[in-house]
Formats: structure tokens, C-alpha cells, sequence
């Protein structure tokens, strides 16, 4: 108990200290179980053994527990279905490559091979935890990029237990491994049935209050962890099911409040307990977590961009969906966890495994700003853009065409105005070129791409962009160009007027109220001319 009252006054000193100084609290939550440790307050066996579990790798379990569960929460298949041959190519060939790589590396570095192949599967997969924070503090979960990373994650978190679940009955040869997979696969299926019937049942028959509805969050979770135990499989397993048992939309929306809570609570106890129980690392066990941390920036960015490219995702969203997976994932920890107490483990590689988790998660807010790929995005080499040999005099720029795109330039053509499309999507500026419109293929906010357009001699910019720091970053790039944008939120609204831009808001534009301002700011030169 005392120990447990330690790890928590610790997580509020380091919450206290992130507020004041307004940086990330994951590392100031790593740091001060690091300084609790050097500290002496914490019990003996509160340390690496060789002899598998103790207290503090109990107490990581019990946290890793409530954050898969959360994890769950947010993986609903259905969000991603429409990307689902990009979410299957990038998380078959990041898993492989980067674990083959890890495995590789492990075993110049002098790892017997079992030990290597622990660590090439720790490097292998990306922390859910870190990355759905990032996308929802981006507001980028429900983007295509966002949607195709929470895909990535899904399968390969998915992937990560199988591994767990086959390394746990390594010793009980093909049949025992066989079986294993089938009870896990059954748990699989007893939480899909749970969410697509029984929970949505229950709920409409019950219709439980927040505190009825958040107990029945916590008896689901133990419900599943309790079968998993019973079964023989890794309480990790059950975790999971449970997650996935109230991914479905809208329960999730419902019950997200819920656990948000919960989930800080016990994020803030297994970050503290990791750093505590690495505490300052062996010099040497350090530098070898340095080089797999390095693997991991240097292998995942490119690797993921390159195949989300190539699988249609734009440059940008493909360069952004490689920065936020350069990390390695909660799951690494558990991966250990069972490999210490199976004996495959020895502590240095349990510490090499936790320090390059501790390296990677902690540099991802960093690494996975907009500002680096946008950066990056200039010194991409396969970058294409599609050339037109003169930009139209007085051209209306349309920057992002998307789904509505089409309504949007159709006014326009009626009015014959000059119409220039700037998009990254292939498939668009493919089909808009059948259509004989002019477009060019690029990132509709880099200056480059505006000047070649003819942005500062256009008569009227339309930003229909996803994001609204990128129409901020064209009015400022072109000052003076009447820009409409399209917005979501008032206080977006509200930000756009105050630059000189008129804002649309998504929820109340309609076609009329742009053809009444644009007949007013344009008035049609010769009615009676039809377009061709």
C-alpha cells in the first residue's frame, strides 16, 4: 500500500509540474518514477528478477489492463473499412519488416535468438495509447490518414497478442499453441457478439444511468480478463475483448466520457511504475535502447509514408501517418512482461525492451507535429505534381476538392469563370482531368505550389481544406485574395474573419447563399452565354 501511495504521489508532482511548465505529461510522468527509484523509498523487490513476476511488474499488468481496455474503446473496424486494403498493406509490412529488422539488429548486438526474436516483436508494433491522444488532440482521428493509423493499430495490436498468446504455450509444442489460438479466437468472437447484440440490447432494455453504465464498463472488463484467466490465455487478451466488446459507434461516444477518468488514473500509474522500476539505466543497456530507438525513427516514417502512398493516401497524410507510428507500443511492455516470467527474459533485455518504449513514446508529441511533415513534404523525392503549362489569368483556386468538390466548381463553370483545382489525391486529379478541368496535383498550403498556381493574381481562393490551420496558412501566404473557408466550429469562424477571410460554416452553407455572394462580388459579365 505504501508503495502504491508512493507511485501516485509521484504521477501528481509530475501532472502538477507539466501544467506549470505546459509541456506533455509523458515524460515528466516517466522522469518522476525515474527519480522516485533513485530515491531509496521504494521497496527491494520493487526491481528487476529473474525469476518472473514481482510487485512491480503486478503493478504494470494492472495498469496495462485499464489502458488496453481503453485502447479497445476507440478501435471500432467500422471506421476504416473504406481504407481497409491501405490499413491491411501498411500494418502486414511494418510489423514484418520492423520486427525482422529489431531481430536482426538484436542478435549483432550479441542477443541469443530467442531474446532477439522478443526484441525484434517489441519494435514491431505501435502504442494505441500514444497515438489515438495524438489524433484526438490533432482533432485528426476521423481524417483519412486518422482513419487508416487506428486501422494500422487495430491489426497490429491484434497481431501483437497472437505473438503473446503463441509465446505462452511455446513449451507446449503445435498442438498446445493450436489450442491457444482457438480459445483466443473464441474470446474474439463471444466480444463481437457482445457488441453487435448483447450490449446494444442490454442497453436499450436497461437504459442505465453514468454510474450504472460505468460499473457495467468495469464487470465487462473483469468479466473478460476472468475468462481469459480461466482458459489459460494472458489477461492482456481479455483486456482487449472487453475493449472491443463497446467499440461500436455510438456506445463508445457514450462510455468515452466515462473512462476518460479511469484511463488518466491508470496511464499515470504505469508510466510512474515504468520509470521507476528502469530507474536510471546501465550505461550500456542504454546505448543499445538508443540504436533500436534510432531503428525506430529511421525504419517507420519512410517505410510507412512509402507503402500509405503507394496504397493511395496522399503525400502529406502518408508522411503524417509515418511520423505518429515511429514509436513502439504498450504491448512491447506486456510482450516482456511475459517473457520474464516465462524465463525466455533476461532482465537487460527486459530493460533494452522498457528504455526504447520509454525513448519512443516519450519523443512521438515531438516527432508527429504538423509543422515536420510539412517540412518533409518539401524534400519529398517521389513527389509529383501535375504540370499545367500556363496557370489561367485571374483563376479561381479551388484548394482540397473532396466528395463536394464537384458542387462547388459547378456554379462557377455556369458562371464561365476560370476554375484551377489544387489537390493531393491522385484518383481526383485523374478524374478531373478526364473532365477537362484543370488541376494541379499538390498540397493546397505550400507557397511553392500556390506561386505556381497563380495564387497572388487570383480572383477568388476557396479553401475547403480538412484542417483549418492550413486556410489560415494560405491567407497568410496570399494576403489580399478574397478566401472563403469552410469551417466546423464558431471560434473557427471567428478566426478566419479576423484574418480577412469569409468563413462558411459546414453546418448551416448551402449552394444558394454561395450563388447570392458570389453574383453580388462577381456579377455575371453576359447572362445570356451558356457554358460550353
Amino acid at each position: 500500500m505504501t508503495t502504491f501511495a508512493l507511485l501516485l504521489f509521484a504521477a501528481a508532482i509530475a501532472y502538477g509540474l507539466s501544467r506549470v511548465l505546459r509541456i506533455t505529461a509523458l515524460p515528466m510522468l516517466i522522469g518522476a518514477g525515474m527519480l522516485l527509484n533513485l530515491t531509496g523509498l521504494l521497496p527491494a523487490d520493487f526491481a528487476f528478477t529473474t525469476s518472473g513476476k514481482n510487485n512491480a511488474t503486478h503493478f504494470l499488468e494492472f495498469g496495462l489492463l485499464f489502458l488496453v481496455f481503453t485502447s479497445g474503446l476507440e478501435l471500432n473496424p467500422r471506421r476504416f473499412v473504406k481504407h481497409g486494403k491501405t490499413v491491411s498493406w501498411v500494418a502486414a509490412i511494418q510489423f514484418s519488416l520492423s520486427a525482422v529488422i529489431g531481430y536482426a539488429t538484436a542478435r549483432i548486438s550479441g542477443f541469443p535468438p530467442l531474446e532477439a526474436t522478443y526484441l525484434g516483436l517489441g519494435l514491431a508494433a505501435s502504442s494505441t495509447l500514444v497515438v489515438l491522444r495524438q489524433l484526438r488532440s490533432r482533432k485528426a482521428l476521423f481524417e483519412p490518414f486518422g482513419r487508416v493509423v487506428t486501422g494500422v493499430l487495430l491489426l497490429q495490436d491484434l497481431l501483437l497478442i497472437a505473438v503473446i498468446v503463441i509465446l505462452s504455450r511455446l513449451d507446449a509444442k503445435l498442438p498446445g499453441i493450436s489450442l491457444a489460438i482457438g480459445e483466443t479466437a473464441l474470446l474474439v468472437a463471444a466480444a463481437w457478439f457482445a457488441q453487435r447484440r448483447a450490449i446494444p440490447w442490454l442497453i436499450k432494455r436497461m437504459k442505465p444511468d453514468e454510474e450504472s453504465l460505468l460499473l457495467w464498463l468495469v464487470a465487462v472488463l473483469f468479466l473478460f480478463t476472468a475468462a481469459a484467466h480461466w482458459i489459460g490465455l494472458p489477461l492482456i487478451v481479455g483486456a482487449f475483448a472487453a475493449g472491443f466488446a463497446f467499440s461500436a459507434f455510438p456506445l463508445n461516444g457514450l462510455i468515452r466520457g466515462q473512462m476518460s477518468s479511469l484511463a488518466d488514473f491508470f496511464q499515470s500509474l504505469f508510466f510512474v511504475t515504468l520509470g521507476a522500476l528502469v530507474g536510471v539505466p546501465d550505461a550500456a543497456n542504454c546505448w543499445t535502447a538508443l540504436q533500436f530507438s534510432a531503428i525506430v525513427f529511421i525504419i517507420t516514417p519512410p517505410l510507412v509514408a512509402a507503402v500509405a502512398e503507394w496504397r493511395s493516401l496522399n503525400s502529406r497524410a502518408s508522411i503524417e501517418s509515418g511520423l505518429i507510428l515511429a514509436q513502439t507500443s504498450e504491448f512491447s511492455i506486456l510482450l516482456a512482461i511475459a517473457g520474464l516470467s516465462l524465463g525466455h527474459l533476461s532482465p537487460t533485455a527486459f530493460e533494452v525492451i522498457a528504455m526504447t518504449t520509454l525513448i519512443t513514446m516519450t519523443l512521438t508529441p515531438f516527432l508527429s507535429r504538423e509543422r515536420l511533415a510539412h517540412s518533409l513534404l518539401k524534400l519529398h523525392p517521389f513527389r509529383r505534381r501535375t504540370p499545367i503549362l500556363q496557370p489561367p489569368q485571374d483563376p479561381i483556386l479551388v484548394l482540397g476538392f473532396g466528395s463536394a468538390g464537384m458542387w462547388t466548381i459547378k456554379p462557377l463553370l455556369a458562371h464561365n469563370q476560370k476554375i484551377l483545382v489544387i489537390d493531393d489525391d491522385a484518383v481526383v486529379c485523374q478524374n478531373l482531368n478526364r473532365l477537362g478541368i484543370p488541376v494541379i496535383r499538390g498540397d493546397g498550403a505550400d507557397e511553392q505550389v500556390l506561386l505556381h498556381a497563380g495564387a497572388p493574381n487570383a480572383k477568388l481562393i476557396i479553401a475547403s481544406m480538412r484542417r483549418i490551420d492550413d486556410a489560415i496558412h494560405v491567407m497568410q501566404a496570399v494576403p489580399g485574395i478574397p478566401t472563403i473557408v469552410r469551417v466546423f466550429e464558431s471560434s473557427e469562424a471567428e478566426t478566419v474573419r479576423n484574418l480577412g477571410g469569409i468563413p462558411i460554416e459546414n453546418s448551416t452553407a448551402s449552394a444558394d447563399q454561395f450563388i447570392q455572394w458570389f453574383n453580388n462580388t462577381f456579377p455575371r459579365k453576359n447572362p445570356s452565354q451558356n457554358p460550353g
